[in-house]
């Protein structure tokens, strides 16, 4: 769960840093410049997950906090508390009860799929996807070729401003992240992704 969990936030992330403001009316270029103007915001997330038949598998709320570039605190509160923290160069996922910690580099998180390569320059990525329009806000991207981690995914905006993102993932499981009281922001300081581990939390450090 942890895994599946730290692959959809990577590939959140990712898709809203990947933007580039576009003046063209392609469905692709409308969504680069939607997520350009959401690389500075912070705000709540609600997250379940149902099943093929849409039963309920599980459900987390918390906050988040993004600011470019790749800088992000995405802090799960209920039902267990877990903080998943970058600073641009490594990314740590705590697990605040189990008093466990993994650092590794972001940019392996980054490059792990197709999907959460959409942390790359739109131009470079997007090609990669088929792109829906929904609605004026609304996008379906679907991966040109299989790959592990999604079939489809959903984007949806309110007046420009993140909404929500609906995942269906190979195994027919579907993740709904809901946003809510989304804020833009200037820019923050730095110690806001800079994490001190307590001394009695277990740190793994991958990859480096």
């Amino acid at each position: 769960m942890k895994t599946r969990m730290l692959a959809l936030v990577t590939l959140f992330i990712g898709l809203l840093f990947q933007g580039v403001v576009q003046a063209e009316e392609t469905p692709a270029q409308r969504v680069a410049a939607l997520l350009e103007q959401n690389r500075n915001i912070e705000g709540e997330f609600r997250q379940v997950t149902y099943d093929e038949q849409g039963k309920q598998l599980q459900v987390s709320e918390g906050v988040f906090l993004l600011a470019k570039p790749n800088q992000f605190v995405w802090d799960s509160i209920k039902p267990f508390a877990q903080r998943i923290i970058s600073d641009g160069h490594i990314i740590t996922i705590w697990d605040v009860d189990l008093e466990q910690a993994t650092q590794r580099p972001l940019s392996g998180e980054l490059g792990s799929s197709p999907a959460a390569l959409l942390g790359q320059p739109a131009e470079t990525v997007l090609p990669l996807y088929n792109i829906t329009a929904l609605g004026a806000e609304k996008f379906r991207l679907s991966p040109q070729e299989d790959q592990d981690l999604f079939q489809t995914l959903t984007l949806s905006f309110r007046d420009q401003v993140i909404d929500a993102m609906s995942i269906l993932d190979a195994l027919g499981q579907t993740t709904v992240i809901e946003f809510n009281n989304v804020e833009a922001h200037d820019g923050v300081a730095k110690e806001n992704f800079k994490l001190d581990l307590p001394d009695d939390v277990d740190l793994i450090v991958e990859g480096q």
